[in-house]
């Protein structure tokens, strides 16, 4: 039978239950994207939820009314995705739980799969409806310590630490909280560096506009104008650690112009006629997308489409291995990559730091964990690295080892270690924790 918990009038309706409230509540809530549910956002807003986001999930509701049916003292445990605690639609879920909760027990199983259909990453969190008394204890689960017959509540006795989260919802030990403190202690966020940070082009529909080398050489050999607007295309899955495995993709670069620039939409049926014969076959499928400029065969606007002719560092957007590449051969990317770019600060130095090991590990402590360990890299996570600003004779080093680098393509291991000596020494560390960061990113590659 059907239980009352999961009547969702009940939860999100007029219907009250036991208004005495609960002394305990425990539960597996629903994982639902709340953008999925577009019928029901406005019920949601008017229950004014202070953990509603429009970008959010549904088990950030399901924390809040949990916590509501309690009396006061009360206990709700639940096993939800990890996500709420470092994506940006979980900031009001992390206010909740500081201002309205007494948070007790986190434990964050990272890639180890609880659900063997699970496909997501979840954690565990005990928490009191009572004021904060900044007691909460957490620990990370890892996967070498941890299999299917440990016991989860003397694995959380043996690695539990208090989580001041204040500083940020991130489960490490004393010693790896120490280390965190000062590389941000040190390093300035990358979003207070003079540069900037965008995603690739959204056509809208990748049939019509990505093409093989192939199908750029039919076009080009029909009108030669074809190559004016036909650039070389880097997608996430191409990018690799200083380095990228071009698959010989092309993007048709129909811009939509830049109005503040005075820089006029490409005009397709009048200037470009092979171009328009192949995007005509598409034409009922591209008027009908979200993403389109002024006329159908225009790609929808972007202001910093001449970025994407500079020199600059290509990132995915998810990855696993958290690779960062320097070019100057102006490729154009998909959505799948993000394009760092800046008028004065020297990029080389900047790729060599982010491939370097500290960045790595910043990088998964920080960035939202997705299924097998994989990492989100979206700006709102990515920009608050803290890199170390130094002057440009000291940048030299860097630059230097990261042209070897790119000059040699293989075996270049012995390189990239004389680069995290030097991001070390920029941070001062002992050599314990050196050691952390050298033995943790060891068992992440």
């Amino acid at each position: 039978a059907k239980a009352d918990w999961f009547d969702a009038e009940w939860m999100f309706g007029l219907k009250t239950y036991n208004k005495n409230g609960f002394d305990i509540i425990i539960g597996n809530p629903p994982y639902v994207q709340i953008q999925k549910l577009k019928h029901l956002q406005a019920g949601f807003e008017k229950q004014n939820f202070e953990t509603y986001e429009k970008t959010g999930d549904l088990y950030c509701l399901f924390y809040e009314k949990g916590i509501q049916l309690l009396k006061e003292g009360g206990i709700l445990c639940f096993i939800t995705s990890n996500k709420w605690m470092r994506a940006g639609y979980g900031e009001s879920m992390r206010k909740f739980f500081n201002e309205k909760t007494n948070p007790i027990q986190l434990v964050d199983f990272g890639g180890v799969q609880v659900f063997d259909s699970a496909t997501v990453d979840t954690n565990i969190l005990i928490t009191q409806k009572s004021a904060n008394k900044q007691q909460l204890k957490a620990c990370i689960v890892n996967k070498i310590d941890y299999g299917k017959t440990t016991n989860l509540s003397n694995y959380f006795r043996q690695f539990a630490q208090k989580l001041d989260v204040s500083a940020g919802w991130v489960v490490l030990s004393e010693i790896e909280q120490n280390l965190k403190a000062k590389i941000e202690k040190i390093g300035t966020p990358l979003k207070d560096w003079d540069i900037k940070i965008n995603y690739g082009i959204k056509t809208g529909f990748n049939d019509a506009f990505i093409i093989s080398k192939e199908k750029r050489d039919e076009l080009i050999e029909k009108c030669a104008k074809s190559a004016e607007i036909i650039r070389p295309l880097l997608r996430g899955r191409d990018i690799k650690k200083y380095s990228y495995e071009f698959a010989e993709l092309y993007l048709i670069a129909t811009h939509n112009g830049v109005k503040s620039k005075n820089i006029p939409r490409v005009d397709v049926e009048k200037d470009y006629p092979a171009i328009y014969e192949h995007l005509l076959q598409y034409k009922d499928q591209l008027i009908k997308r979200e993403d389109q400029g002024d006329h159908w065969t225009n790609l929808r606007s972007c202001i910093y489409m001449e970025d994407f002719q500079k020199e600059k560092i290509v990132y995915p957007n998810m990855t696993l291995f958290l690779p960062f590449v320097f070019d100057n051969e102006k490729f154009y990317t998909n959505q799948k990559c993000f394009i760092i770019t800046s008028t004065n600060i020297n990029l080389k130095f900047l790729v060599g730091f982010l491939n370097s090991k500290i960045s790595h590990l910043w990088i998964r402590a920080n960035c939202p964990e997705l299924q097998g360990g994989t990492r989100e890299l979206s700006k709102i996570f990515f920009e608050k690295i803290p890199i170390p600003q130094i002057p440009e004779n000291e940048q030299e080093l860097f630059i230097n080892l990261v042209d070897e680098i790119m000059k040699k393509k293989e075996n270049t291991q012995n390189i990239e270690n004389q680069i995290d000596k030097l991001v070390y020494a920029l941070y001062e560390l002992t050599e314990d924790e050196i050691k952390i960061i050298e033995n943790t990113t060891k068992t992440i590659k």
